[in-house]
C-alpha cells in the first residue's frame, strides 16, 4: 500500500466523530491517510465499524482534543449546520489562511457566514448521500452507499485543485466536482426540506412518505423551492425535485431522518438552515412560500 503519511501529504482534521464524520475517519483509516478526529475529550477506545457488506472492523481512531489539535492542512466539518460557526470560532487561533475548510452538512446558509469569518481560506462545500448510523459512541454502521458532490467556493490555484481533489474524491465515492456547487446544494436542500420536517412532524420512517396522503404536501414544498431556485437562476422543474425526493425515500425507506431523531432526542434541529433558508431567500425575492413557512413554524413549536 502506498504510504499516504509521507511528508507533503495533507493532514486531515475531521471535527467530531458523528455518523458521517466517523465514516470519513474510517475511510481515511482504510486509505492510510494522515487524519485526526477533533473531539471534546481524549478517547482511546476501540472503534467498531460495520461496513456496507456486513464486515466489522475494529480500529483505534486517531483523536485529538479540539482545544489542542495536532497540525492539520484540511479541516472537514461534518457537523450540524448550526455548529459550524461555533466550531470555527473555537478553532480560529489554529486556522491559518492556507488551511482548506470543507463544509459537509444538511441545509444552506453557512457558506456566507464562513466567508465573512475566514475570507482568505480556500473553501469547499460538499454534500453526500451516504448513510451511516451510530447505535452508541464507539460503534458505527454504514447503512447506505451514495454519491458525493463537491465544489470550490471561489477561485483557487490549479495546483491546489490537482493536489486535493483526488484525496477527497476517494473518501465517499463516486465523487463529482462542480464549477458551481450551488445547484447541487439546492437540489439536496429540496430533498431535506421535504423528508426532514414531514417525517419529524408525522413521526414516520422515510419510506412511509410514499403513502399517497403525503403526495400533495411533497408537491407543494417542491413547487415553492423550484420557484425560488428559478428566481436565483437555477432552472429546475418541480417534477425533478419530487422525483429526487421519491428516490431518496425509496433508497432510505427504513431510516429515520436526522430531524426526526433530533426531535425524538430533544436536540436542536437544522430547520432554520433547511426550510428556514428557503423562506429567507424567498423573502429577499418577494416570493410567497407558505408551505415551507408553515413547516418552520411547526418544527419550532415541537423542538
Amino acid at each position: 500500500m502506498q504510504d499516504k503519511r509521507r511528508p507533503g501529504f495533507p493532514k486531515l482534521a475531521i471535527v467530531g466523530k458523528g455518523a458521517i464524520g466517523g465514516l470519513i475517519g474510517f475511510k481515511c483509516h482504510q486509505l492510510d491517510y494522515d487524519y485526526q478526529h477533533l473531539v471534546k475529550t481524549q478517547q482511546q477506545q476501540l472503534f467498531r465499524v460495520t461496513d456496507i457488506s456486513g464486515v466489522t472492523h475494529s480500529l483505534m481512531a486517531n483523536t485529538s482534543v479540539i482545544t489542542q489539535p495536532d497540525q492539520f492542512d484540511l479541516l472537514i466539518l461534518p457537523v450540524k449546520a448550526y455548529q459550524v460557526m461555533p466550531v470555527l470560532e473555537q478553532l480560529r487561533s489554529f486556522i491559518q489562511s492556507h488551511h482548506i475548510i470543507m463544509l459537509l452538512h444538511n441545509g444552506m446558509g453557512t457558506i456566507e457566514q464562513v466567508r465573512k469569518l475566514l475570507p482568505n481560506n480556500p473553501l469547499i462545500a460538499a454534500t453526500t448521500s451516504y448513510g451511516a448510523f451510530k447505535p452508541d459512541t464507539n460503534t458505527l454502521i454504514e447503512t447506505g452507499l451514495g454519491q458525493t458532490h463537491l465544489g470550490w467556493l471561489g477561485k483557487v490555484d490549479t495546483g491546489l485543485e490537482q493536489a486535493i481533489e483526488p484525496i477527497l474524491s476517494a473518501l465517499l465515492p463516486p465523487s463529482y466536482w462542480h464549477q458551481d456547487i450551488s445547484l447541487a446544494l439546492w437540489k439536496k436542500l429540496a430533498i431535506n426540506a421535504v423528508i426532514n420536517p414531514l417525517t419529524a412532524i408525522h413521526n414516520l420512517k422515510n419510506g412511509e412518505l410514499a403513502d399517497k396522503k403525503h403526495t400533495v404536501s411533497i408537491s407543494n414544498i417542491c413547487d415553492e423551492i423550484a420557484e425560488v431556485m428559478g428566481a436565483l437562476g437555477y432552472t429546475v422543474a418541480s417534477a425533478e425535485l419530487i422525483e429526487n425526493v421519491n428516490q431518496v425515500t425509496t433508497d432510505t425507506a427504513n431510516n429515520y431522518s436526522s430531524m426526526h431523531q433530533d426531535l425524538k432526542f430533544k436536540r436542536q434541529t437544522e430547520i432554520q438552515f433547511i426550510n428556514g433558508y428557503v423562506t429567507s431567500k424567498a423573502a429577499e425575492l418577494n416570493i410567497e412560500v407558505p408551505h415551507n413557512h408553515r413547516l418552520v413554524e411547526k418544527i419550532e413549536l415541537l423542538q
